[in-house]
């Protein structure tokens, strides 16, 4: 007669096997829901992807692996065929993206909205030893020129646009990145850079050439500077004796950062997405003060550019569509 105890082990065997299958099968669910996010190496675009990732992956229905490349125009082709779902951009590299115009030479018309994320807050600053008070001030002084197509040289044009200016009336530097826009600003060889408000570049140029001061736009340049920057927006600053900058008030631009993805990715992969970065919100603004103008009511709102349905149906069953 078999004892006891090997009955109860007989009696248990169907269901460990019944758990190792479940097990099993959830593990290869899990795989199939393993999806990669195109972000750039370092920098605010880099810092939101990895949050965005981690958020994501903490729930578990989707995990999320970024994919870091040199820059945007790397991974937006890519998202386009599909050998990444997702990727992370500003509005206006995104619009030109998906126009195939501007900063993008081709179309990618596979490029669909997931979230609106938040305002990403930046400006043209000036050392207050220059003298420079206007957009105007910059005529024949040198200002940075990056390569064609870049989202620096549009940023630029915009600024001398909002002088009535050209590059011609301007002495240009040539500059590769934002590192050597910098440099050349600490160097004396210009006297206007871009910064994003609050950034650690900033408060270097400020720690090398005293104070500096962004410089104010007025609604008067918005039309001129939206034909360069599509889905650009003022955004006016108090002053601020924390933030390099603002020393007196100053009115900046702004443009919305964006998560978007192929459109043939499954739309319960991007529900996922979007339920997660909404139940996160409070620990994505505590990743980076990028995050403090976030607002989850707003992630399928503002945005005048198609979305996933995926992104549609999970707003609208968290009643924020």
């Amino acid at each position: 007669m078999p004892s006891l105890t090997r009955t109860r082990l007989a009696s248990r065997l169907p269901i460990a096997a019944a758990a190792l299958v479940a097990g099993a099968l959830a593990a290869v669910s899990a795989q199939a829901q393993t999806v990669a996010i195109g972000t750039t190496q370092g920098g605010a675009t880099n810092q939101l992807a990895i949050a965005i990732a981690n958020a994501v992956s903490e729930d578990g229905a989707v995990q999320m692996r970024p994919q870091i490349m040199a820059n945007t125009s790397q991974y937006i082709p890519l998202v386009n065929a599909g050998q990444i779902e997702f990727g992370v951009a500003n509005y206006p590299q995104t619009w030109y993206a998906i126009e195939g115009t501007g900063m993008s030479t081709e179309p990618n018309p596979n490029l669909v909205m997931v979230a609106n994320l938040f305002p990403f807050k930046a400006g043209i600053v000036t050392p207050e030893s220059a003298g420079i008070q206007t957009f105007a001030d910059v005529k024949g002084k040198g200002v940075p020129r990056f390569p064609d197509n870049s989202l620096g040289e549009f940023v630029i044009r915009m600024a001398l646009a909002a002088g009535g200016l050209t590059y011609a009336d301007v002495t240009e530097v040539p500059v590769a990145n934002f590192p050597r826009m910098y440099e050349a600003l600490k160097a004396g060889q210009t006297v206007i850079s871009i910064s994003a408000v609050g950034a650690r570049p900033a408060y270097d140029l400020e720690a090398s050439l005293g104070d500096i001061q962004f410089l104010s736009m007025t609604e008067e340049n918005l039309p001129g500077m939206k034909d360069l920057m599509p889905g650009i927006f003022l955004f006016p600053l108090e002053a601020s004796e924390e933030i390099p900058g603002l020393d007196e008030p100053a009115t900046i631009f702004a443009y919305n950062y964006l998560l978007w993805a192929n459109k043939d990715v499954a739309d319960d992969v991007v529900s996922a997405v979007v339920k997660s970065i909404y139940n996160h919100a409070t620990a994505l603004k505590e990743s980076s003060p990028m995050w403090n103008e976030f607002d989850p009511a707003l992630l399928c709102k503002n945005v005048e550019l198609e979305f996933h349905p995926g992104a549609l149906a999970a707003c609208e069953e968290l009643g924020i569509l």
